[in-house]
């Protein structure tokens, strides 16, 4: 799936902020509950932003999710009578989140502009 640039923005800042607090119960999920947890996280993250940037939080949610299963922050086992199940993976998680804020252009230019980036740049593509 390709992702649009606001897409990209929404990512980076869910990662630049609220993904580095997130804590979760030592359990395994399936994929689906994965999907509307992180749909749900992203939403609340970037409501400030306005619906037009809301909207796009189920997209988001499951990149995010995809890049941390992919990246290993969260282990995964297939059930006794199939489908796969996913445990967060603390440590790891960490890690992952860290190389992501390192490499992502988006959180360094966020970085070098200060807090009224995410505001202008948002305000720029929801338009």
């Amino acid at each position: 799936m390709s992702q649009s640039e606001l897409e990209k923005t929404i990512l980076a800042y869910y990662l630049a902020g609220p993904a580095g607090d997130l804590s979760v119960a030592p359990r395994f999920y399936p994929y689906g509950e994965l999907l509307l947890i992180f749909e749900d996280k992203v939403s609340i993250a970037v409501r400030k932003f306005g619906p037009k940037v809301r909207a796009h939080a189920k997209a988001v949610g499951k990149l995010f999710i995809d890049a941390m299963l992919e990246r290993g922050a969260w282990s995964t086992k297939e059930g006794e009578y199939g489908g796969s199940m996913h445990q967060f993976q603390a440590d790891m998680f960490k890690t992952v989140i860290q190389d992501m804020q390192a490499s992502d252009p988006i959180i360094a230019q966020a970085r070098a502009e200060g807090p009224e980036f995410w505001e202008k740049t948002f305000a720029g593509l929801a338009a």
